[in-house]
């Protein structure tokens, strides 16, 4: 029995859950003492209604047929009215409690998985996409809010209230009661029988809705690619497609939860009408009197709401399961460096960068890189060249751990990269990536982002004429309190590699990656760059991954990727000057 409650899925997700609840339990245990409150309102209500109806009747002693007025039914009028004033009180008040938990559960759910995300590998995040992580923070999270909010408490409640109404039942007449009672199994066969179908038809509407997310956000992301093909009507096609599985998928859970509350609001009428039934041979043999048959009668009308509100519940429930399900996948995810990462941090003195025999494959895929060695000194700019898809992003991305080389070593100054700390090996890299992301702010704060200290005009205005930002800064009206952002798309491609350059300049960082940086720059800006770039060289170890000529000519070193392998196509004293202008590049290697 232990082991099939373990294996459970709802105890599981109320494991998963439990770390998120645990600090609201002052909170929880205020919801409880006013849900016992709420179950003892509701069943004891009827048993008032009973009581004076009998007052009435003149079945508590009074005279039959005296006017209305007596003391009996006063005070039964006011026990009911008390009743319902609390009833709404405490009813207020478990929603604001529950509200109040769920909204603090859903948002403690976020911060841990948005604290998690941050460590986790890149190709992991790269893998799943954007639409389906954002699914984890608006759906999922939703889900189990909800779950918090109306399902654990409202549930507890209804099973408490039926206990309850069981009872009074049973006291009332027990004959009445145990014919009521024996109702109970058949609605369990019921929802034994519905409840798979029900999980099934859940889990399959989840995966088409997630599936339709991650599409949407795949395409509303290449936009422009869709209109420039004019692709427009095979794109409503598809959709159309999707969505009408999605429909119905959300057709079929909707039709089996109809026949699950169906088949509960069909036991319950027929559970009044054996409670009729039963209550005219009692009625007979003088066992009940009028108020006892209206309240019972009105505690055979509670459990109608009560086996409505499980079946509800419990399709929350299948939904929640899901959600904490892939939540808790997410957060089991190995991060990249373990809590308190306590490997020795990098020194860096001379910058000595040198990939050794290093070899890179994707998990199921073919290797990307094979025995790779190179040298990049301070002092001199290395240039690595190669066919689009060599593997020259790749080859950046494993210095600073973006990934992790399937053979070989990398070393820094002697120092392999695998076994020092990754906070501060990241701290002496400056990483310029192709496409050059802005984040919702200033221009200044984009630039500044990620540094230690808000950066000083100086500095800003230093890293913005090293990456040919300055032009840029002059020409806006509001220069660096201009807002961008990457909705907004106010910068150019151009202008925002720059952006991109003058954040990792402004750290000052003493090793440099340039992933194709200079790709979206005109010849002139590029000469300009190119010759800065050699100035802050000469404390800096600075390698770019390119196909620009202009860009491999100004380099002191250069390789070539090819075939998974890297060629020293021209040693650190083979360089020439070369002068890049808008006829071309001149000079020779």
């Amino acid at each position: 029995m232990l082991a099939k409650l373990r294996r459970s899925k709802t105890v599981a997700t109320l494991v998963h859950l439990w770390p998120f609840l645990r600090p609201e339990g002052r909170y929880l245990g205020y919801a409880v003492a006013v849900t016992l409150g709420l179950t003892g309102i509701e069943v004891l209500t009827p048993v008032l209604v009973g009581l004076f109806v009998d007052a009435l009747l003149g079945e508590l002693g009074d005279p039959v047929g005296r006017p209305f007025g007596g003391w009996t039914e006063y005070r039964l009028l006011l026990a009911l009215a008390a009743a319902a004033l609390a009833r709404g009180a405490l009813l207020a008040w478990q929603r604001a409690l529950m509200g109040r938990i769920g909204q603090r559960v859903a948002a403690r759910m976020r911060r841990k998985l948005w604290s998690h995300l941050q460590r986790l590998p890149l190709d992991y995040l790269r893998r799943r996409g954007p639409g389906r992580l954002l699914l984890r923070f608006i759906s999922d999270a939703r889900a189990v809010q909800r779950l918090v909010t109306n399902g654990v408490v409202r549930v507890t409640q209804d099973l408490l209230v039926a206990l309850g109404v069981a009872v009074v039942m049973l006291a009332i007449n027990w004959r009445m009661g145990l014919g009521m009672l024996l109702l109970a199994p058949a609605f369990g066969l019921i929802f034994w029988q519905m409840n798979p179908r029900l999980q099934e038809a859940s889990r399959a509407t989840r995966r088409r809705r997630s599936r339709l997310s991650a599409y949407l956000n795949d395409r509303l992301a290449g936009i422009a690619i869709v209109k420039a093909r004019v692709g427009h009507e095979d794109e409503v096609a598809r959709f159309a497609g999707k969505n009408r599985t999605l429909t119905r998928r959300g057709i079929r859970q909707a039709a089996v939860a109809a026949r699950l509350q169906g088949l509960a609001a069909t036991v319950v009428a027929l559970g009044a009408v054996l409670a009729l039934a039963l209550a005219s041979r009692e009625l007979a043999a003088g066992r009940l009197t009028g108020g006892q048959l209206v309240t019972f009668y009105t505690l055979v009308g509670l459990l109608g709401p009560i086996l409505q509100r499980v079946t509800t519940a419990d399709r929350n429930l299948q939904e929640a399961q899901i959600s904490v399900e892939r939540l808790a996948t997410t957060l089991a995810q190995r991060p990249e460096a373990p809590q308190g990462d306590q490997r020795p941090p990098l020194v860096v003195t001379d910058g000595t960068v040198a990939f050794e025999e290093v070899s890179f494959a994707f998990p199921d895929g073919p290797a990307v890189l094979e025995g790779v060695s190179l040298l990049a000194r301070r002092g001199e700019i290395v240039a690595v060249a190669g066919d689009n898809g060599a593997g020259k992003s790749t080859l950046l991305e494993l210095l600073p751990r973006f990934r992790t080389p399937t053979g070989g070593r990398i070393a820094i100054d002697g120092q392999d990269t695998g076994q020092v700390s990754l906070a501060s090996l990241r701290a002496q890299i400056g990483l310029v990536a192709q496409e050059a992301p802005l984040i919702d702010g200033t221009l200044a704060e984009n630039v500044a982002y990620g540094s230690d200290e808000e950066a000083t005009e100086e500095g800003l205005t230093l890293a913005a004429r090293l990456a040919g930002l300055d032009r840029v800064v002059a020409g806006l009206p509001d220069g660096w309190e201009t807002r961008v952002s990457e909705g907004r798309r106010s910068l150019s491609r151009g202008q925002r590699q720059r952006v991109a350059l003058a954040r990792a300049l402004l750290g000052d960082p003493p090793i440099l990656l340039l992933d194709e940086a200079t790709a979206s720059l005109d010849a002139a800006t590029e000469e300009a760059f190119m010759e800065e770039l050699r100035a802050l060289a000469r404390r800096k170890t600075v390698i770019i991954a390119t196909h620009r000529p202009a860009t491999l000519l100004a380099a002191d070193r250069a390789y070539r990727l090819a075939g998974g392998r890297a060629v020293e196509v021209r040693p650190a004293a083979a360089r020439q000057p070369v002068r890049v202008s808008a006829g071309g590049i001149g000079g020779q290697p």
